[in-house]
């Protein structure tokens, strides 16, 4: 073997190397995006919710109340 097609198989198996690393960081950082938009959903969901429980609480003691 020449020096020449060694360092090509050392740029190609790291060319591979590095395209397998970036690929698996990328599905991390895009499993993490989604995981942070269903969380927010979630908590803004769950916020929306409460706040209408407590009006509903407050619209329930003032009827009762004036009944």
């Amino acid at each position: 073997m020449r020096v020449s097609e060694v360092s090509t198989r050392v740029v190609k198996w790291s060319e591979g190397l590095i395209n397998r690393v970036s690929i698996i960081i990328r599905r991390y950082t895009e499993h993490m995006k989604f995981a942070a938009v269903w969380m927010f959903l979630l908590l803004y969901s769950l916020t929306i919710f409460c706040f209408y429980f407590v009006l509903l609480y407050i619209w329930l003691c003032v009827v009762c109340a004036s009944v």
